[in-house]
């Protein structure tokens, strides 16, 4: 979705995230809240591992995790077992703004995140003056 305004242009687009390699995800639809939880559970790679030069995290250390575990997907962007929304926000909102950096439109750009907890909201501020609010919404495929 979008709207015009006379200086601004906001877009709502719906961001669906993938789970990396040796996870998956899978919807939780208990009807106790919070209901439509995302849980996030370990799979082995050990078939594919060597073709892929992949650690199987499921198996690599007796189930466990290595030590230096700030990197997983588990203790970065979950509460639990389960995808953290405002976890999953920050981090988005952290990550775009150096990611932006690099790119060639940063030069007549100016991208800053925007005060939220539970959507990624971006404004680009073009060199003319005029703004455009990107509220990206977080999904998963079941």
């Amino acid at each position: 979705a979008w709207s015009v305004q006379k200086k601004s242009t906001a877009y709502h687009p719906l961001v669906i995230l993938r789970p990396p390699p040796g996870h998956s995800f899978s919807v939780d639809s208990t009807k106790r809240p919070p209901a439509r939880r995302v849980r996030v559970a370990l799979e082995c790679l050990c078939s594919g591992e060597q073709l892929l030069g992949q650690m199987c995290f499921l198996h690599a250390s007796g189930g466990q995790l290595p030590r230096d575990h700030d990197r997983y997907l588990l203790d970065t962007l979950c509460t639990g077992s389960y995808l953290d929304v405002e976890k999953v926000t920050h981090w988005l909102q952290t990550l775009l703004p150096l990611a932006w950096q690099v790119l060639p439109h940063s030069l007549h750009y100016q991208l800053r995140a925007l005060p939220s907890s539970k959507s990624c909201r971006l404004q680009l501020t073009g060199p003319s003056g005029v703004h455009l609010t990107i509220a990206m919404g977080l999904a998963v495929q079941q």
